[in-house]
Parts: structure tokens; C-alpha cells; sequence
């Protein structure tokens, strides 16, 4: 393995000390409020809320202002941001300018939570559970992190007795609403049901019967197997049985299920999918042919969002030693030029296509890639549903 290449990693965890206030004048903020705003707009965005938005009242209210969400998303900085786990606990802003790397802490909870996804600026979270976590009763969150507001999800009605569930957060760009649905069975023998959760509304509501997708979810690691993108869910549903891999879609505007084949090289004996994710306006999958190519891991790219035929291979990653387990292997975002972010084992990789070289970047968790979203949780939600807290 090569050394790794120009990556600076700024931890700024220290900063969310108290500090004593100093005696000498900030000059900076004898400059006007229309360049402060744009100088805030280059900043890293753990750094903007962790840093600025605490050093003075006159900077805390230009951050706060419901139109410098707009700005910031117009002039900052070319960047990856990643929302990091650690220890169930713990979530970090992971965020890549060029060369640097910048690690910011963004919030706790009190209980044990896990990723579900990231939807258009908010995460879903789950209550972790150690031993089998498709059981009813889950306690699910969504949060909106450079906000701190966060809301419960409202459980199961009273007497449902799921007997296993999983679902995701999604986003209707015609309605503007954010929906959560819900995969599920009430018994052992029963068919695969949905519902969905309209943000702010007081309860689920039935949509009918769902794809059978369950025993592929579970079998597999679920959490990798899912994307949201061009306002539908997808899952991958991979066959146990002579049928073929497909991805499940479910479209949040029209609330109906729907299906996009996978290229045929998924069709060979041998050949696994390892997970899905999200390319720009489109998705991708990570493969491997375990039998001829057990080292190497393909990703494949639909150039053209649900045309079967767009499917495209566009990199191919080489394990040429160093890299632990290759098998447990997930690419986690692949970027516009190519770069690749992976999780290998249970280390956090960046991979340069061009150089062929890993940057093992030293800690260890999940990441998903985020976007920032300034609007308050409260607005998000409409109607009488469930309580608005902050963290």
C-alpha cells in the first residue's frame, strides 16, 4: 500500500470547551456584516456552528438569519461532508475541503442510536439494539444536526404486534413534505405491508401491500442496501431463490412501489452486490465476482436515472495489499472526480482513483454523506404532530 496521500486531518473536538472571554477587541468585527457573511461562508461547517456561532452575539445572529442558509449553500467552499458515528453515541461533521479534512463534534443523545439514512439535510436514527433490532417498539428520531432541533416519530398504533420493520426517510419535491414509510409484517405468516408518516402529521397511515424485500434486508446488511434518490427510496433486493437481483423503488410523490433491473453481469453465478448509493442525481452499486476477482471491487454507475440500459462501470478498485478483510468492503460516496470514499473492515478509507492509493484516515464508525439544511425542524414539520425538541 502506498503512503497516503495529502490528507490533513483538523480535529477541533477541543473547541466545544467553555472558554473564558478575552479583554482584547475582536477586529474582525468592525468589518460589515455583508463581508462577515461571506468570510462565514468559506468556513467548514462544524467549524460555523461549533466556532462563530458562538463567539458573539452579533455573529450568532447573522448564522441564525433564515437567509444565510441560502448563502452559505451558494458560496461555500467546494466539499464532501459526511456525517460521522461513533460508538452509537457520538456524531461528528466529517468534512473534506482539497487537502484538508475537518472533524467536528455536532451532538449527543442519551440513548444508543443508529443511522437509518440522510434525507435532504435531516438524518432518521433508530434506538440501537444489540441483539435483534427488527422488533416493535423501536423508538425512531429525526434530527436536523446544524439546527440541534430533533422530533420523535410516532410507534406503532396500539395492538399492530410487528413482528419485524424497516423503512427510510424520503423527500416530495412536489408537495415539499418529508414522508418516512415503514416496511412491515404482523406475523410470521402474514404479507409484507406499508405505511407512511407525512413530517408533522400524528400518525402513519396504510398504503397497502409491499414488495417482499424483507428476508433479502435481512439477510444482508440492510443499513448498506438502501439510497434515496430522485424523490424515491431504493432497496436491494437480492433473490434467494432462481429469481433475479433487482433494486425495489417506492416514489414518494405518487406512494407507489416500482422496480429497476440490475445489469446482467449480476445475473453470473458468483457475482455480489455489496451495496447501493447516491452518484449526483442518480445511483450506483459496489460489486465483486468472487470467484474470478475476489480482490477487486467494481462500482457501476445508471448514467441515466431508470433507463436499464445506462448502466455504466465506471471504476474498478484494486486491493494490492495492506487493506485487512477486503471482503467486508462498502463504498460509501463516489465522488465527481473520481475519488472514492470506502469503508474497509471497519477502518474509514478515501481512495484515489487516479493514483491507485489509499489514505487510511485513522478512525473508525460509520459515514454517510449529508448535506447541511438551515431550516428549522419546525417548519419542516407542519401540522399537530409529534413535539419539536433540541438537543
Amino acid at each position: 500500500m502506498k503512503d497516503p496521500p495529502r490528507r490533513h486531518l483538523a480535529n477541533a473536538s477541543s473547541r466545544n470547551k467553555k472558554r473564558k472571554p478575552e479583554s482584547t477587541e475582536c477586529y474582525i468585527s468592525r468589518l460589515p456584516d455583508d463581508m462577515l457573511r461571506v468570510i462565514f461562508c468559506k468556513l467548514p461547517i462544524g467549524m460555523l456552528l461549533n466556532d462563530c456561532r458562538y463567539a458573539c452575539k452579533s455573529w450568532r445572529a447573522i448564522l441564525l438569519d433564515p437567509d444565510f442558509g441560502n448563502l452559505y449553500l451558494s458560496l461555500k467552499e467546494p466539499s464532501t461532508l459526511f456525517i460521522y458515528m461513533k460508538g452509537y453515541t457520538t456524531l461528528h461533521w466529517l468534512e473534506f475541503q482539497g487537502e484538508f479534512c475537518f472533524f467536528h463534534p455536532v451532538t449527543n443523545f442519551i440513548k444508543k442510536y443508529q443511522f437509518v439514512n440522510s434525507c435532504n439535510g435531516l438524518l432518521y436514527l433508530r434506538e440501537y439494539r444489540s441483539r435483534n433490532p427488527y422488533i416493535e417498539d423501536l423508538v425512531m428520531y429525526i434530527l436536523n444536526p446544524v439546527t440541534g432541533e430533533y422530533m420523535f416519530v410516532p410507534p406503532a398504533e396500539g395492538g399492530r404486534n410487528l413482528e419485524t420493520e424497516l423503512g427510510g426517510l424520503g423527500f416530495s419535491p412536489q408537495t415539499n413534505e418529508f414522508k418516512a414509510i415503514r416496511i412491515y409484517k404482523l406475523g410470521v405468516k402474514k404479507d409484507l405491508q406499508a405505511d407512511v408518516y407525512t413530517l408533522g402529521n400524528g400518525s402513519w397511515r396504510t398504503v397497502g401491500a409491499a414488495p417482499d424485500i424483507l428476508e433479502s434486508c435481512l439477510f444482508y446488511h440492510w443499513g448498506y442496501m438502501k439510497a434515496f434518490v430522485n424523490g424515491a427510496f431504493h432497496w436491494l433486493l437480492v433473490s434467494m431463490g432462481d429469481d433475479l437481483d433487482q433494486i425495489i423503488t417506492f416514489d414518494f410523490e405518487t406512494e407507489q412501489f416500482g422496480s429497476i433491473a440490475l445489469p446482467e453481469i449480476v445475473e453470473f453465478e458468483g457475482y455480489e452486490v455489496l451495496n447501493l448509493g447516491v452518484l449526483g442525481e442518480t445511483i450506483y452499486f459496489c460489486g465483486h465476482d468472487k470467484i474470478e476477482s475476489e480482490q477487486s471491487k467494481e462500482i457501476w454507475v445508471m448514467r441515466q436515472y431508470g433507463v436499464v440500459e445506462s448502466w455504466t462501470k465506471m471504476f474498478v478498485i484494486e486491493n494490492r495489499g495492506g487493506v485487512r478483510n477486503p471482503f467486508i468492503f462498502r463504498a460509501i460516496a463516489v465522488l465527481n472526480d473520481g475519488d472514492i470514499f470506502l469503508k474497509w473492515d471497519k477502518i474509514l478509507v478515501w481512495y484515489e482513483l487516479e493514483t491507485e492509493s489509499y489514505t487510511m484516515l485513522g478512525i473508525e464508525g460509520r459515514a454517510i454523506v449529508h448535506e447541511p439544511r438551515f431550516v428549522s425542524l419546525k417548519d419542516d414539520a407542519k401540522g399537530d404532530g409529534p413535539k419539536v425538541s433540541r438537543v
